[in-house]
């Protein structure tokens, strides 16, 4: 049984993602992207994943990044009414996971999901709280801020991490300049009158 869980590390990250869903510090999940509930109808017979995913971008006009390490085939007819959920179908099939930004559509392979912890010192935390609800569409992702340690937890695609490390960056607020604590002396000699 201990042997079997090894068999599949990404059940780790499934796990956080849930568990980051329900935690009150968690925001919860953006809505879908734009293009999501459209209607789409796409028959595979054997095609790579890859074209599989590249075409899904032609098709809806949205530009898609797919890892490297994406590989693999996508057999028989996916029953899917909506682009949504045939990418859904798709992912879920090939062990993939997705995050859009606003703009790309990027896809990785599920080995090459990560997890990273921010500091948040000097972060404005009930922004990047709005931000990255915002934010959040794509699947696994997970964002958990934890405002009693001033760090945020966040597991995803490596485009996600990405994103949660700029979003952090910019609302960094710079700390205050300290004065410094030193003293300068000038020595010199005190001028006396002529005539004096």
């Amino acid at each position: 049984m201990m042997a079997d869980r090894w068999k599949h590390p990404w059940l780790g990250h499934l796990v956080m993602l849930v568990l980051g869903c329900c935690l009150p510090d968690s925001p919860p999940l953006a809505a879908e992207a734009p293009w999501a509930d459209r209607e789409y109808r796409y028959i595979v017979i054997e095609q790579s994943v890859r074209d599989v995913l590249q075409e899904f971008g032609r098709n809806l006009s949205l530009p898609v990044e797919v890892s490297d390490v994406v590989d693999g085939e996508v057999r028989g007819d996916i029953r899917a009414s909506t682009a949504g959920e045939f990418l859904a179908q798709v992912c879920e099939s090939n062990g993939l996971g997705w995050f859009f930004d606003g703009y790309v559509l990027h896809v990785a392979a599920r080995q090459e999901l990560s997890r990273r912890t921010f500091d948040l010192t000097d972060v404005d935390i009930p922004r990047l709280r709005a931000e990255i609800t915002q934010a959040q569409i794509g699947n696994p992702l997970s964002a958990l801020i934890r405002a009693e340690h001033d760090s945020l937890e966040v597991m995803g695609p490596p485009a996600w991490i990405a994103d949660i490390a700029q979003r952090v960056e910019a609302l960094r607020q710079p700390s205050a300049p300290s004065i410094p604590a030193e003293v300068k002396v000038f020595r010199g000699s005190v001028a006396q009158p002529p005539g004096s």
